[in-house]
């Protein structure tokens, strides 16, 4: 009942933390995982503000301006899917539980369980998509932005490319039971995609960091 009153997203990070270590599954590895890429988009922000206020990168200011509004946006998007991971790993929990003495009790809550599991995948998998929208523009700092904030820039990466896998994890578990094989084969078709993708750019934005680091 409180886990429906609450949204984990309001909540401090010591309070947070506490719940994620309770013996509640919820908030669980996919609620974290939004909550990791809420903080690598909060990361291009800053560095893309640092960057438009820095006279050396004027040139570059009406650009980071756009960034760092993108990335705040992008940060509340991943927030809102830390609580709908929990809410649709909820009515999954729920559809495993109805009964099943009937035929037609067996029919129905086997149409629910493949509801819940749709479900279940489609927040993840918005996760992976703004994952790889966040590293994008994480690479772009690395390459344009204020590089006294390299670092951050390459840790906004890292941390966007840590929430889609851990999203992948729960979108892998949960296709696996899905009984309609085309759409569990498509599932797994945009996300092998997305996270090539997403390893490519983090790949190259944090060698480009670490370099940039040992040149200094």
């Amino acid at each position: 009942m409180e886990r429906a009153c609450v949204s984990f997203a309001t909540l401090s990070i010591s309070e947070y933390a506490r719940r994620l270590a309770s013996a509640d599954p919820t908030p669980g590895g996919g609620s974290a995982s939004a909550v990791a890429g809420a903080l690598g988009a909060s990361l291009v922000s800053m560095v893309a503000r640092l960057t438009a206020a820095s006279p050396a990168f004027a040139t570059h200011a009406d650009r980071m301006r756009i960034v760092a509004e993108r990335g705040e946006r992008l940060s509340s998007a991943f927030l809102a899917s830390s609580d709908e991971d929990v809410a649709a790993f909820d009515k999954v929990s729920a559809s495993y539980k109805l009964a099943k003495s009937t035929d037609a009790e067996r029919t129905a809550r086997t149409s629910a369980i493949q509801t819940a599991l749709i479900g279940a995948s489609d927040v993840p998998m918005h996760v992976v998509e703004l994952a790889l929208e966040t590293v994008r523009l994480a690479v772009e700092l690395v390459d344009v932005g204020n590089q006294n904030a390299i670092s951050d820039a390459g840790c906004a990466a890292l941390f966007a490319q840590t929430a889609a896998r851990g999203a992948a994890l729960n979108i892998r578990i949960n296709i696996k039971s899905i009984k309609d094989e085309t759409r569990a084969a498509s599932y797994e078709s945009r996300l092998s995609d997305m996270l090539a993708q997403i390893g490519i750019l983090t790949e190259v934005g944090v060698v480009k960091v670490e370099r940039a680091v040992l040149r200094s």
